[in-house]
C-alpha cells in the first residue's frame, strides 16, 4: 500500500496476483500459530492490546474496494475488532485438536467484505495459548507480517536498538547491471537457462485439489542449524533447503519409489523504496539434490546452486524481465506465468521468513515458538514454509491429504535430518 492517497490506494500488480489465485479450493492467506506460555489469554485482553496500538498498523483497516479489474485498498472506518478476534470454541485444546483448529481455520475464506485478517485465541490443554493469526498475502508479505506481529502484539519495541522490526538479515540488492549489451545479454541468457529448465515428467504433488488440507509442525534449534551452516561457509536458508531436501528424499522413497531430484521455487522479496508500498516478490526455482545420501554433501550442494543464483541477480532479473514482458505484450507475459506455474517448472514451493531475534511476549506470556504456514497451489499439493523465533527454527507443512499422503512422514524426515546435519558438521 502507499501513503500517497490514504482514502483509495490501488494494489500493487503482484498483489493482484495474489488475488486473482483465491478460489474455491486455495486461499489467499498465510496462518501463523503463536505458541505462547503462560496463564490462558483471552480474545478480549487480545483486542484491548491491538485497540490501543491500532493507528501504528495502517494495513489492518484496509479492506478491498474498487472493481474487480481495479481493486484498491480503502480504510474501514467501521473496523470491528470483535469480528476479527475471537475466542476459538470447544477448547482447551491438545496437540492433535490444535493441528486439526489450525487446518480447519486455515481453509476457511477471510471475508472480503472486511479487512483481510483474522486471530482466534486458542486456550491449551497443560496451559498456555495459541494465537492464529490469518493474514491476506495480498495484505502483507513476510517481512509486513513479522512488522505487523512485533506493532500490535508483542509487549516490547524493537530489539536491534535501531527504531525498525528486528526481521533478520536485509536482501541483498541485485547485481549490479553492466552498462555493456553483450554483458547483459549473457546475463539475460544465463537467468533464462537456469529459470526455465524443466524438472521430471511428473511431480508426486501434482493433481487436482481438494478443500482438504492436512498441516504438522516441527521446531528445531536455531543456532545449531546456524552453526551447521557455517561450517561449510553456507547460510541458514541453505541449511533449510538441505533438511527439507534430506526429508523429501525419504517422503518420495517411502510413497513414490525410484528417488529423483526435485525443482523447488524460492520466493524472494525484493528491495523497495517505499516499505509500505505493496508486495514485490520474485523468486528463483532450483533442482534439490535429492539424490545425495549424506547430509553435509548436501548441504554444500544446494549452497553452489544458491550462491550461483543469488550471486546473479536472478531473481531481480528475472522481475525486470516480466514486467518489461507486460509492458510489450500482455498475452505472452500471460503465457510466461502459466509456463512457470507448471508442475515442470517446481515441485515445491519453499520459503523463510526470519522473525524476531530476541524473546519476545505478549501480555506478559513469553512467546515459545511460531508455527508458519503458507497455502498450497494448483499442481503444486505440498507447500513448506520455515519462520524462525529467537532460537527456534520452525517449519509448518500444508498439503492436499487426498494428494500427499503422510504428511507425518515429512514432519518426522525433517526432524531426523536437520539432527543429522548437526551431527555431521560436529564431527
Amino acid at each position: 500500500m502507499s501513503p500517497i492517497d490514504p482514502d483509495c490506494v490501488p494494489l500493487s500488480d503482484e498483489d493482484r496476483a495474489i488475488l486473482d489465485l483465491e478460489c474455491a479450493t486455495v486461499v489467499g492467506h498465510v496462518l501463523h500459530t503463536v505458541l505462547l506460555h503462560g496463564p490462558p489469554l483471552t480474545a478480549a485482553a487480545l483486542r484491548e492490546r491491538i485497540a490501543a496500538r491500532l493507528s501504528a498498523a495502517p494495513e489492518l483497516r484496509y479492506r478491498l474496494a474498487g472493481t474487480a479489474d481495479e481493486p484498491v485498498w480503502i480504510a474501514d472506518a467501521a473496523l470491528d475488532l470483535a469480528r476479527h478476534v475471537t475466542d476459538a470454541p470447544d477448547g482447551p485444546y491438545d496437540d492433535r485438536g490444535l493441528r486439526a483448529l489450525v487446518a480447519d481455520r486455515f481453509v476457511r475464506h477471510l471475508d472480503r467484505a472486511r479487512p483481510l485478517w483474522a486471530i482466534d485465541v486458542a486456550p491449551l490443554v497443560g496451559g498456555g495459548t495459541a494465537l492464529l493469526w490469518r493474514v491476506h498475502h495480498a495484505l502483507a508479505d513476510g517481512a509486513t507480517n513479522t512488522r505487523l506481529a512485533r506493532t500490535v502484539l508483542y509487549d516490547e519495541g524493537p530489539a536491534d536498538g535501531t527504531g525498525r522490526p528486528a526481521t533478520g538479515p536485509a536482501v541483498s540488492p541485485p547485481a549490479t547491471v553492466h552498462a555493456d549489451h553483450q554483458r547483459r545479454r549473457e546475463h539475460l541468457m544465463g537467468v533464462l537457462r537456469r529459470e526455465f529448465t524443466v524438472g521430471p515428467a511428473r511431480s508426486p504433488f501434482d493433481g487436482e485439489l481438494s478443500l482438504r488440507r492436512d498441516v504438522a509442525f516441527v521446531d528445531t534449534d536455531l543456532p545449531d542449524l546456524h552453526a551447521a551452516a557455517r561450517s561449510v561457509g553456507a547460510t541458514v536458508n541453505d541449511a533449510v533447503l538441505a533438511v527439507l531436501a534430506g526429508s523429501l528424499r525419504r517422503w518420495v522413497d517411502h510413497h513414490a519409489g525410484r528417488v529423483t531430484d526435485l525443482r523447488v521455487r524460492v520466493p524472494v522479496s525484493l528491495p523497495r523504496d517505499d516499505p509500505s508500498a505493496g508486495n514485490r516478490d520474485s523468486a528463483f526455482d532450483l533442482p534439490l539434490p535429492l539424490h545425495l545420501a549424506d547430509p553435509l554433501e548436501r548441504l554444500r550442494a544446494v549452497h553452489e546452486l544458491t550462491s550461483r543464483r543469488k550471486d546473479a541477480g536472478d531473481a531481480a532479473r528475472l522481475d525486470t524481465l516480466l514486467h518489461h514482458l507486460a509492458d510489450v505484450s500482455p498475452p505472452l507475459r500471460h503465457v510466461v506465468d502459466r509456463l512457470r506455474a507448471t508442475a515442470r517448472a517446481f515441485a515445491v514451493s519453499v520459503s523463510n521468513v526470519p522473525g524476531p531475534r530476541t524473546p519476545v511476549a505478549v501480555l506478559e506470556r513469553r512467546v515459545r515458538t511460531m508455527w508458519p504456514l503458507a497455502e498450497i497451489g494448483f499442481h503444486h499439493a505440498l507447500r513448506v514454509t520455515a519462520g524462525s523465533t529467537a532460537d527456534v527454527l520452525s517449519f509448518g507443512l500444508c498439503v492436499d491429504p487426498g494428494l500427499v499422503p503422510g504428511v507425518d512422514v515429512l514432519a518426522d524426515g525433517l526432524r531426523t535430518e536437520a539432527e543429522l546435519l548437526v551431527c555431521a558438521a560436529r564431527t
